[in-house]
């Protein structure tokens, strides 16, 4: 959201061998808007309550002034820095950046932030991820979710080839065995290169571990237990480690899409 912040702190340098997996099927998407843009922002210690009401008012002052995009609010309520609020956008491609940019500058966005609300705030971070859609299994109307499981994956080096195809077949997997759940696969950009695993629900109670898990279901669609241990363990193989969060919607801190 902070785009003076975002020249200091955005950066896209990662090494070409470390993004290996976003080259493989970023050529592929980038003729549909596969980004989405979010700005993690952690207000002032006792600052949250004033940080939430003049965000409240810098939303409005975007919608009237015609935002071109639709911005979606996230807080962590289980993992790390609960504090936080996670500022999202989905999708756009690389050069609506430049429009977009142009836009905010033309309607002093930047300045309307400075003013009213960047005095609330502690810290800034930025990040693009590149969607992977071919992959994933995301509902066209999925506006009743409000929680969403986060598994990142920090990858080991070298291992972008492998991590595409042992994704792509777990991925098939799932969509020929009707997995009840619905998913999402994304590249990080800027920062480490994580790979991201997100699956919505509409509670907490929808994230009560199914009584067939993926493995035993998996299992039973290659009628071998041995074949759906070598698959996970090819995949598992590809991290040095994953963390899991659950992140919950703010429909008072976002933008309405209607």
């Amino acid at each position: 959201m902070n785009t003076k912040i975002s020249k200091i702190i955005i950066f896209i340098f990662i090494t070409s061998f470390l993004i290996t997996p976003y080259i493989t099927y970023a050529a592929e998407e980038e003729k549909q808007p596969s980004l989405a843009d979010s700005w993690i922002v952690t207000p002032k210690a006792g600052k949250n309550s004033d940080f939430e009401k003049a965000f409240k008012k810098h939303i409005k002052f975007r919608a009237k002034k015609g935002d071109p995009r639709v911005w979606q609010t996230y807080v962590p309520t289980i993992g790390d820095n609960l504090n936080s609020y996670i500022i999202r956008s989905c999708c756009i491609k690389w050069e609506d950046i430049d429009s977009y940019a142009v836009w905010s500058e033309k309607n002093k966005i930047q300045e309307n932030w400075d003013k009213n609300v960047d005095k609330y705030v502690a810290t800034y971070s930025h990040h693009y991820n590149q969607l992977d859609f071919e992959n994933s299994r995301w509902p066209e109307k999925d506006d009743h979710f409000k929680l969403f499981a986060v598994t990142s994956y920090k990858t080991k080096v070298g291992s972008g080839k492998k991590i595409e195809q042992s994704k792509k077949k777990i991925s098939d997997y799932a969509k020929k065995m009707k997995w009840s759940y619905s998913w999402s696969w994304s590249w990080g950009i800027g920062g480490s290169s994580n790979l991201n695993l997100v699956v919505p629900y509409a509670n907490y109670a929808g994230i009560t571990p199914p009584k067939k898990g993926f493995a035993q279901v998996l299992s039973e669609h290659l009628g071998s237990e041995a074949k759906a241990q070598e698959v996970l363990d090819s995949w598992n193989d590809n991290f040095e480690s994953t963390s899991y969060s659950i992140y919950q919607l703010r429909d008072d801190l976002s933008m309405s899409d209607k």
